[in-house]
């Protein structure tokens, strides 16, 4: 339904005016422009409206009071965050869509904000193409592998994002660094002493990327995104994915769409005592800081089949 909610914010002709998103709803939800010339969505119906709502720098959060009904609206102050914006009224639409008294659709659409505000009071710093890939690596394995093995919210909380550990993921039994790399490169590049040590065996993960051009009908960081988004059922876990995104640095946004690819290959190697690889153990107390580059076809008696 996003790209209803663009086309009633882009055919808006003038301030103050909105049109319904769909007749077949039970909802009176409505995209426009509000008086102020921001984009706006708002429920109209029977609700009654709460004394405060916890606002967000980056949203307007109004309540209107009328003889037979009443309005709550959003109001997007940053136009920069209109692809957001429309993937937030996306979700609000989708969540009500069983829902058949206004009040109980306002509970719902409150509950989503808080879900979501958080998403909006990120700094917006354009992600580079190697950090979108690094995500579509993280994202695709834990949508591919992690959720089966380990269930959705214990694999969510051990999900890293940016966090200062040095690992991107990390469980009692098991942790795993992800590496995404383009197909034509042959080695993936380790960044740290302690990116592949540990005390226990864990694993490196390898996505083959193909780009491609945008008219194919491939993977994007947004579409992998909302895919992953859609497929929790819980609040809990929304909220989780919600979080590490945001603590990656990942707001959805249209011109991430530039950046198509294909999965080539994931492949996933044993990192045990005898793996490639320097450590605080293996080099002299002089050296602090490393960086290096493993070369993976010398990788293949490590691989794991399974």
């Amino acid at each position: 339904m996003a790209y209803t909610v663009r086309d009633k914010f882009i055919s808006t002709p003038s301030l103050g005016l909105f049109s319904r998103i769909d007749s077949s709803h039970p909802l009176n939800l409505y995209a426009g422009i509000d008086d102020n010339g921001r984009y706006a969505f708002k429920l109209r119906d029977s609700f009654k409206p709460y004394t405060k709502i916890k606002q967000v720098s980056n949203i307007e959060v109004s309540q209107f009071t009328n003889e037979g009904f009443n309005t709550l609206m959003f109001s997007l102050l940053e136009p920069s965050f209109l692809d957001l914006f429309i993937v937030f009224c996306d979700d609000i639409i989708s969540n009500t869509v069983g829902i058949t008294t206004g009040g109980e659709g306002f509970k719902v659409i409150i509950d989503r904000f808080y879900l979501w505000r958080k998403m909006f009071s990120i700094h917006k710093a354009r992600l580079d193409e190697s950090e979108v890939m690094g995500m579509i690596g993280e994202i695709s394995f834990l949508n591919d592998y992690l959720f089966d093995l380990y269930g959705k919210t214990v694999a969510l909380e051990g999900w890293s994002g940016r966090e200062m550990t040095h690992k991107d993921f990390s469980y009692n039994d098991c942790w795993y660094e992800v590496k995404t790399i383009i197909d034509s490169k042959h080695s993936v590049g380790i960044s740290s002493l302690e990116q592949l040590q540990s005390k226990v065996v864990g694993e490196l993960v390898v996505y083959k990327l193909e780009k491609m051009s945008q008219v194919y009908n491939g993977l994007s960081i947004n579409s992998l995104t909302k895919k992953v988004l859609n497929s929790l059922d819980s609040r809990v876990d929304k909220d989780l994915f919600l979080s590490r995104l945001k603590k990656s640095g990942f707001t959805f946004d249209s011109s991430y769409d530039e950046y198509i690819y294909d999965v080539v290959s994931m492949k996933r190697y044993a990192v045990e005592n005898d793996f490639p690889k320097l450590t605080r153990e293996n080099v002299i107390p002089a050296i602090i800081k490393i960086n290096y580059e493993l070369d993976i076809a010398l990788l293949t008696p490590f691989e794991i089949h399974e």
